[in-house]
């Protein structure tokens, strides 16, 4: 196995198989390499569905996606994403929004905490997948936004899940390197706990383009057999525009997360 680190976040892996029992004695290493870098990439895997679905049960429990849209029949918690449509112009797959970051279920009492997707088909341009790593986003904020935004807890609700609002963190603690990381997004924000309205939200969007700050993207490529896997507890991710005489087609997994802490 061959791991090589990458500038802004994230560690390039190769060497590994994860249809080969092989892979078991590599989790420990993978497991702290995930820690420290937030996120994986895997190249040159060849998985069947089954595979895949054997692969995310090394990171933690599969759950499926909230919306049941386009979960594979056999493999619920396997979810497509395609930009293609079929002959009725209906979607083929999820089509996630272009430039929005987020963490994954980041609206939920517990969010997700890693993300998996494996790429079939790769565009030869565009389509990429925007990661921040936002342990780097809180140790770039002044001591002063640090002591004022320490203990606050943002109030989210998403309209179209049957939930109701959640409050989390806008700093969360990593459980293994005790590593501080924003938890902060706009999307879908009814505000700071505590705080007036209007405040809050100056706040929310502050700190959320703070993170989003360009020169701490890192823009993926994808390639045929890329898996990626990702820690939502220190990340945020977007999609970005495939132009409609290109495919990209990729299967998702999530696992499940746990209460975000402070």
């Amino acid at each position: 196995m061959q791991v090589r680190s990458l500038p802004i976040l994230g560690a390039e892996i190769n060497g590994v198989n994860f249809s080969h029992p092989s892979v078991n004695d590599m989790l420990a290493i993978m497991m702290d390499k995930l820690s420290q870098h937030h996120l994986l990439i895997i190249r040159d895997q060849k998985l069947s569905e089954e595979q895949l679905f054997n692969t995310s049960k090394l990171f933690g429990e599969a759950v499926p996606s909230l919306v049941p849209a386009y979960r594979l029949e056999n493999y619920p918690v396997i979810t497509r994403h395609s930009n293609k449509k079929d002959e009725a112009k209906l979607p083929k797959g999820a089509v996630a929004p272009e430039y929005v970051f987020h963490a994954d279920s980041y609206f939920t009492t517990n969010p997700n905490k890693f993300t998996l997707f494996y790429s079939l088909i790769s565009p030869e341009k565009g389509g990429k997948t925007h990661f921040v790593d936002m342990c780097f986003a809180y140790d770039s904020l002044t001591e002063s936004q640090k002591e004022l935004i320490d203990g606050k807890y943002a109030i989210y609700k998403n309209a179209y899940v049957n939930q109701p609002p959640v409050m989390h963190p806008l700093v969360r603690t990593h459980p293994v390197t005790k590593r501080k990381a924003l938890f902060v997004n706009i999307h879908r924000a009814l505000g700071i706990e505590g705080m007036d309205h209007d405040q809050s939200m100056t706040l929310l969007e502050n700190l959320y383009h703070h993170a989003i700050n360009p020169a701490f993207v890192y823009g993926h490529k994808w390639y045929d057999g890329d898996l990626l896997i990702w820690d939502n507890r220190t990340t945020m991710h977007c999609a970005t525009s495939i132009t409609d005489n290109e495919e990209r087609l990729l299967y998702r997994i999530l696992t499940k997360g746990d209460l975000p802490v402070n």
